[in-house]
């Protein structure tokens, strides 16, 4: 890990990609990522890296990849888009149509990085690890298809730097497996939950992994890769623990591709950067006592001990003399036995709120 600026793990706590904190008490990584949403057009992903910056996102995420890379089958055939809308298409021809071209990855991650977003990419060859690698991209994805392609963990480990693991349509021993890889090689790393399909149903999403997640990868930050449709996953996932969110984003929910229909357009995505930040601050902390905003309601709102009837100087307090009622600045209704038998030191009148300096002689 020598050469690795600003990189160190911290166990159970995440670790650090130059300056800034990922994991442990630092707010949500937000990922925008594009994948194949620039529909192979440099200049729309562009525009995807200025939506994402203005929304809010930490980062910008692409796929690197070839028809040639990914598939044996190339002319098999592949139905995709919501109801009533499907398309027949090669896969082949797909991946090679919506493919980023290579050529345009740096201009991209200069662009995004001039935007104060993190830029990083999903490499699926050994390949396009070396190209990224070369590009000095500061993180890595592997995705969920690539979880028990050990070569590939491997290669990608050996370069030193956080790997982020999507764990869909994978076995619990699988992803175990694969994070033995990257602890063997010591490298900080990240667990996202995922539900690998397109959209994700949401009685499958199974949100609750992820504190369990937490409990058997210790040494993990853990996160949450979704492709629901809406934002209500995303914010039940950040609220349970998720430390990074990764989110497919869109320039239009109608655009043609296989892709877009469950992405977020970006005033849905603006919304969830936003609720996402305002869901951390009302999670933040354990509550233990009075809170602030809570001090004038507790003065008026909660119950004191107060007197049924008038007393005179020298009367004995007697169980039927009092009643518990508002403000709440007087004695605890839990201490009225402590006055029971007091002999009360001046005349009071009925509806007197008892504190204890009134009972003083």
């Amino acid at each position: 890990m020598d050469g690795v600026l600003g990189m160190q793990t911290l166990l159970n706590q995440g670790f650090c990609l130059a300056d800034r904190q990922i994991g442990g008490e630092a707010p949500c990584f937000i990922v925008a990522e594009i994948g194949a949403n620039h529909d192979g057009d440099p200049k729309r992903a562009m525009e995807l890296i200025e939506m994402a910056a203005a929304a809010g996102a930490d980062a910008v995420k692409f796929q690197t990849y070839s028809a040639s890379e990914l598939v044996a089958d190339p002319e098999r055939v592949l139905n995709w888009g919501r109801e009533g809308y499907e398309r027949e298409e090669t896969i082949g021809s797909l991946f090679d149509r919506l493919a980023l071209p290579r050529e345009a990855h740096k201009d991209l991650f200069d662009f995004a990085k001039s935007k104060g977003l993190i830029a990083f990419s999903t490499p699926f060859s050994l390949d396009g690890v070396d190209f990224l690698n070369d590009l000095n991209v500061p993180l890595w994805k592997v995705a969920s298809s690539d979880v028990r392609d050990k070569r590939l963990l491997d290669h990608i480990a050996s370069k030193a730097k956080p790997v982020i693991l999507s764990t869909g349509k994978s076995l619990l021993q699988e992803t175990a497996r694969a994070v033995d890889i990257l602890r063997f090689h010591k490298v900080p790393f990240a667990v996202l939950h995922c539900l690998a399909q397109y959209p994700a149903p949401m009685e499958e999403v199974c949100l609750s992994t992820i504190p369990a997640f937490k409990g058997i990868f210790p040494d993990a930050v853990i996160g949450f890769s979704d492709h629901t449709i809406g934002i209500t996953a995303a914010l039940g996932a950040v609220a349970l623990g998720a430390k990074i969110l990764e989110r497919h984003v869109t320039y239009d929910e109608g655009a043609e591709g296989p892709d877009h229909w469950f992405s977020s357009p970006p005033e849905e995505f603006t919304q969830l950067c936003q609720e996402i930040r305002r869901l951390e601050v009302a999670i933040r902390g354990v509550r233990t006592g009075i809170l602030p905003s809570e001090v004038r309601e507790r003065e008026v709102s909660v119950r004191s001990l107060v007197l049924r009837v008038g007393l005179k100087a020298g009367d004995c307090i007697r169980p039927e003399h009092l009643e518990a009622k508002r403000p709440g600045y007087g004695i605890d209704p839990f201490d009225a036995d402590k006055i029971i038998g007091i002999m009360v030191p001046r005349d009071l009148p009925g509806g007197s709120i008892l504190t204890w300096e009134a009972l003083k002689p």
